[in-house]
């Protein structure tokens, strides 16, 4: 390159441009024919995971279990199926997320703990800040990706008759749970978002691709202010947490 020749490379994500417009090589149902699984599975679905609320919704619903995966197991009682979600971040839960559509999941609750920008307590999302990777492979570029508006307010009525108080706001869901910088707290602090996880906003994506319904609520579980503060094993988030799983039950049911 001379000296007076300079490129600059923009880079775009995903590197293929509209991307989202094109067919997959292979699909959630072909995977799910390829393991020849045929049990039919309810339509309405809840997401976590914390193993304290798994432990908490065996204990209370006693549903039965069954072996999905190496790393998945179904807990199903009446019409409603409960997972846990083992692994962390975007590209795991969307890929449940998809296996549970072609299954003939319908409607789905994600439920889990976030970190606070604003302070303690639940929220119910409203919107998501597309700050992970997963969501751009399923949708057009865009600042936020929305959950179904009708089941977020059926969540919202139910999580208030669990005599639950919360907040309806935006969260943020980015990859890099240790590169959430000062400068960007405090962004997000001044918008109004409240919450910050990992995989809300790539779940919303997939839901508005397949079209299904998906809502989501969280327990903050560290507060990020000034500086870290960790609450994730107190006992009010659990219980929190539990009232959220009594209050998704509900509403899926």
């Amino acid at each position: 390159m001379g000296d007076t020749e300079r490129r600059v490379y923009r880079m775009s994500f995903p590197q293929f441009r509209n991307k989202h417009l094109e067919a997959a090589l292979f699909t959630p149902q072909d995977f799910i024919r390829y393991r020849g699984f045929r049990r039919k599975l309810p339509r309405k679905w809840i997401l976590t995971y914390q193993n304290s609320a798994l432990s908490y919704f065996k204990r209370q619903y006693h549903p039965e279990r069954f072996k999905y995966s190496g790393l998945l197991n179904f807990y199903i009682t009446k019409n409603l199926g409960f997972v846990r979600i083992s692994g962390i971040g975007s590209p795991f839960a969307v890929t449940v997320l998809e296996e549970l559509i072609a299954l003939g999941g319908k409607e789905f609750l994600n439920i889990g703990t976030a970190g606070g920008l604003q302070h303690e307590g639940i929220f119910l999302c409203d919107r998501a800040l597309r700050d992970e990777g997963t969501s751009h492979h399923y949708i057009s570029n865009s600042r936020y990706s929305y959950p179904n508006l009708g089941l977020t307010k059926r969540f919202g009525d139910s999580i208030a008759k669990q005599g639950l108080g919360y907040e309806t706001a935006a969260t943020w869901t980015i990859d890099a749970p240790y590169r959430e910088t000062i400068s960007e707290i405090e962004r997000y602090k001044r918008q109004g978002i409240a919450t910050v996880e990992m995989e809300a906003s790539a779940l919303f994506a997939v839901a508005k691709l397949r079209k299904v319904k998906i809502a989501s609520a969280f327990v903050v579980s560290d507060v990020l202010s000034k500086e870290w503060g960790p609450k994730f094993h107190t006992f009010n988030v659990r219980r929190a947490l539990n009232k959220l799983i009594d209050a998704g039950v509900e509403c899926l049911r």
